[in-house]
């Protein structure tokens, strides 16, 4: 309760302070597909996805970010679609030293058809506060928050979610980055940890190709086994052969899913179309390994979803 009123307190005077300012606005939206195969003769899937993000500057410190995903999974032949929703929203203020301090709320609703007319429904509510150091070359956030689910964890069970994001801008074409999450459930059986560690990349080659490469390796305590992802792609700016301000990405990705039983390996194909919106860039395509893990959710369950798919 006394994260959820300071979260609210700071969105209020940020809203505020920010009434009378200038404001600009960046971001950027995704069209994606793709298509998984799992070994072992496990089957397919198809996905499709749209992804967006922006942020307006106030032009004064003050900066309201948003973000959102739309997932579909469609395994051939059985019928079985999972859909997951995942909105975001940060609000920050920055001084001209680069000291930044705000708060963040993060929703994830995982719808599941799971045969027979009948279906799972799970929901995850984050929200904390934030601090750092961040300018336009160099961003390294800290962030320590709550989750909530439903349905709720057993009486006594608590989940606090805590991490590490670190951005830089080595020049105008070239940016890499990286995070350290850890989401702490705790309760009177004891403690268990779902940790999520990535690194990535993007670089921007001239003539409109830009390349872009990311890994994550996410494991719970108690699960029997890990999830690392990896994925490579290249992205092409249609705006050099026609008047379409957009990017066309293609990317390849393998999961590798350890668990108790043996480990199983998933191949993905995934298609992008990405649209800058007001004043953004291109860069990584927003359903790539490579976006998810440089700007990660602030739970490790939900930025394994989003390295996966």
């Amino acid at each position: 309760m006394l994260f959820t009123r300071t979260v609210t307190l700071a969105a209020a005077g940020i809203l505020v302070s920010g009434a009378g300012s200038a404001q600009e606005f960046s971001g950027a939206a995704t069209l994606g597909y793709g298509h998984t195969s799992l070994s072992d003769g496990l089957g397919d899937a198809n996905s499709y996805t749209l992804d967006g993000i922006g942020e307006v500057d106030f032009q004064n410190g003050f900066t309201i970010g948003m973000n959102g995903s739309l997932k579909k999974v469609d395994p051939d032949g059985s019928g079985n679609d999972t859909e997951a929703v995942d909105l975001g929203l940060e609000l920050a203020s920055r001084l001209p030293s680069g000291f930044m301090l705000g708060g963040y709320l993060d929703f994830i609703n995982v719808d599941e058809d799971i045969g027979g007319g009948f279906a799972t429904n799970a929901d995850i509510l984050s929200y904390g506060i934030k601090t750092g150091y961040v300018t336009d070359v160099l961003a390294a956030e800290f962030h320590i928050g709550l989750s909530e689910t439903s349905p709720s964890l057993p009486s006594g069970v608590d989940w606090t979610d805590y991490g590490i994001n670190l951005r830089y801008q080595a020049t105008d074409r070239t940016e890499v980055g990286g995070h350290l999450l850890r989401s702490e459930i705790s309760g009177p059986g004891g403690t268990g940890n779902i940790d999520s560690i990535g690194l990535s990349g993007s670089h921007g080659f001239g003539s409109g190709w830009t390349t872009f490469g990311g890994v994550n390796w996410a494991d719970a305590d108690g699960a029997g086994g890990d999830v690392t992802t990896f994925g490579v792609g290249v992205g092409y700016d249609l705006s050099r052969v026609a008047a379409v301000p957009a990017q066309l990405s293609l990317e390849l990705a393998r999961s590798n899913i350890e668990t108790g039983a043996g480990d199983v390996d998933a191949d993905t194909v995934r298609l992008g179309l990405t649209m800058p919106l007001g004043g953004g860039k291109t860069g990584a395509p927003l359903n790539s390994v490579s976006h998810a893990t440089m700007k990660p959710r602030h739970n490790a369950l939900s930025t394994l979803i989003d390295t996966t798919y």
